[in-house]
């Protein structure tokens, strides 16, 4: 029975942390946000490309590797952004205190808040992926199927690890959601999304590498191109070691606050 109890927190951590955070949305609304944010980023950058294109001044292949770049990033907006906004709700619904006094284990609690937007943002991407085949043109024939859902769920998993290490470090301060809007976006400059890091300068093209959606974009235009899972395994342990490492240090910067707010009594506003 002990040895299930960490599985039973960590199930109903992602079950009810989901609920709450988005017990204000009904299907259409979700849907709706779905399908629309995905869509306008995609088209944005791709309406953009195909100018370039126009203007003789991008690559043949410019549209897919946008599409492509795009339609995987749409998972931060689940596994960085709304992993960032369980704290901030936390806070502001104050029910961060009643997280703080349960005896529950610490680590199945913080994991599980986030796995559910992991198979969510999931399918962000696969609704992406539907987009750029049917509006953009971009051809999927030679996709490694396999290695493709491998590469979405672990870029997935391990993004939702990143949205944790930016939680955690975000519960020091009164609202978590400023930090949610910067990374969400300095991802679209740092990995690879719309143009290849090589194009940035040299000196940041270092900090491209401690984003695992670096690696999973570079691994899934692989994966479409018909790259194995042996072909593409280097990227994929890259990712998954930079996502444990984010785990990791979340979940330290986690009780760190905890300890922190028992000493001050500032729980909700350290």
């Amino acid at each position: 029975m002990n040895l299930l109890s960490p599985f039973r927190i960590f199930l109903s951590s992602a079950v009810f942390s989901f609920r709450a955070q988005f017990n204000w949305l009904y299907p259409p609304m979700w849907l709706t946000m779905k399908l629309a944010m995905t869509l306008s980023q995609m088209a944005f950058f791709v309406f953009v490309g195909q100018f370039l294109l126009a203007t003789g001044n991008a690559r043949p292949d410019i549209i897919a590797y946008i599409a492509i770049g795009n339609a995987i990033m749409a998972m931060s907006w689940n596994t960085v952004f709304a992993v960032v906004n369980i704290t901030g709700d936390d806070k502001w619904g104050g029910t961060l205190t009643l997280l703080l006094a349960t005896p529950a284990p610490r680590l199945p609690l913080f994991i599980g808040r986030a796995m559910l937007h992991v198979f969510d943002g999931m399918l962000s991407v696969a609704i992406s992926f539907v987009f750029a085949v049917f509006l953009f043109g971009v051809n999927f024939g030679s996709t490694n199927a396999l290695a493709l859902l491998v590469v979405v769920f672990l870029t997935a998993f391990t993004m939702a690890g990143f949205g944790l290490l930016i939680g955690g470090f975000s519960f020091y301060f009164r609202d978590p959601m400023v930090f949610a809007n910067i990374f969400t976006f300095i991802l679209l400059i740092f990995c690879g999304v719309n143009f290849p890091i090589q194009a940035l300068p040299q000196p940041l093209q270092y900090i491209s590498y401690i984003f695992p959606l670096t690696y999973g974009i570079d691994a899934g235009r692989k994966a479409i191109g018909g790259a194995t899972l042996i072909d593409i395994s280097p990227l994929l342990g890259q990712m998954l070691i930079v996502g444990f490492i984010s785990i990791i240090l979340g979940y330290i910067f986690f009780q760190s606050f905890e300890r922190a707010a028992r000493k001050t009594g500032r729980i909700e506003a350290v």
